[in-house]
């Protein structure tokens, strides 16, 4: 249940320093890198590279055509309601193309320029966030295991407060530039880690979920690492955002070619209370109308002056009513 909200909680959002000079644009003219070289080879993708799944949250073979996208088709469960695409390349694809240097020097550009702004905005954030729901473990440090950490500014950030704090990730440049800071970060899938059943109190997955072919595999092995009564944090894209109401489509967020699962508060609560976790924390955050105004004046160069006055506080709303982009569960396992 989303709780009520002051507008005095929220809080601005530099976007040039999370998104220094040209990197947000760069990022998204190179959203398609994967399949470029097929698509200029075949006009398409070849049907044989592509293979049918299930829904990856029931396992219905049943759904409906939501749209299509980058020369991919995004579905709609008929039972669960979840949105997702399919057919999808096989799951060696996805780890080469997060190990591509296409994706390295996307992340590159976004993410080392801004590490510094991203562990004193929203690294502090998701830390003081969980730490409110780890009062059981205040005895010693906090256990943290960060999957999907890009260049580790949340893991610094747990660092800092004290936490013992890893992190993982696909990406071998990121994974280096956090290592460089001294911090405990490793190029490694989770099913591959090397990680004790039970050890962790928290466990995040930030932008992580949308981009797994098996999402339910990875949410258990996160179940069976946490310790009895530890939390899971997640942020996802959320699917019944202000701009995909908004822009459609072309909102930045539908990305087929790397998201390949998308949630709704209720969808992705239902997912994570049918692997045994109980919802404590149901959120939305977003830079809707940032990303929106951008569109507007970036690709139809229209004047947004009156709209950039009032971003934050129709941001505030949206975020306050669950229609922010940025959508954030914290699930708890039982003791």
């Amino acid at each position: 249940m989303l709780r009520y909200r002051s507008i005095n909680e929220y809080v601005p959002v530099d976007i040039d320093k999370l998104r220094p000079k040209d990197s947000y644009k760069k990022l998204l003219e190179k959203r398609t890198h994967p399949i470029d070289a097929l698509i200029q080879d075949y006009g398409a993708i070849p049907e044989n590279l592509l293979q049918e799944r299930a829904c990856p949250t029931c396992g219905s073979t049943e759904s409906g055509k939501e749209l299509e996208k980058d020369h991919l088709t995004l579905v709609r469960c008929s039972t669960c309601a979840l949105v997702y695409v399919n057919p999808i390349f096989d799951e060696e694809h996805y780890y080469e193309s997060y190990g591509s240097r296409e994706y390295q020097r996307i992340v590159r550009d976004l993410g080392e320029a801004s590490h510094d702004y991203r562990v004193r905005r929203f690294g502090s954030e998701r830390i003081d966030a969980m730490a409110g729901y780890l009062t059981d473990f205040s005895e010693s440090p906090v256990a943290y295991l960060d999957v999907g950490c890009s260049t580790g500014f949340v893991v610094e950030a747990a660092r800092e407060r004290g936490w013992q704090a890893c992190g993982i990730d696909l990406n071998p440049s990121a994974v280096e530039f956090g290592c460089k800071r001294g911090l405990d970060l490793r190029t490694v899938a989770l099913d591959e880690g090397e990680f004790v059943p039970g050890s962790f109190d928290a466990i995040s997955l930030f932008d992580v979920l949308e981009h797994l072919v098996r999402p339910a595999a990875t949410v258990e092995r996160c179940f069976e690492l946490l310790r009895p009564g530890g939390i899971l944090y997640l942020y996802v894209p959320n699917y019944d955002s202000s701009s995909r109401l908004l822009m459609g489509k072309d909102a930045h967020f539908i990305w087929p070619t790397h998201h390949l699962n998308y949630y709704t508060p209720t969808t992705l609560g239902k997912f994570l209370e049918r692997h045994g976790l109980s919802i404590e924390l149901v959120q939305t955050e977003g830079l809707d109308f940032v990303d929106y105004i951008w569109q507007r004046k970036e690709l139809h160069q229209e004047d947004m002056g009156v709209l950039e006055r009032i971003a934050d506080t129709l941001q505030f709303f949206a975020n306050a009513g669950g229609y922010g982009k940025n959508l954030r569960i914290l699930a708890r396992r039982p003791v």
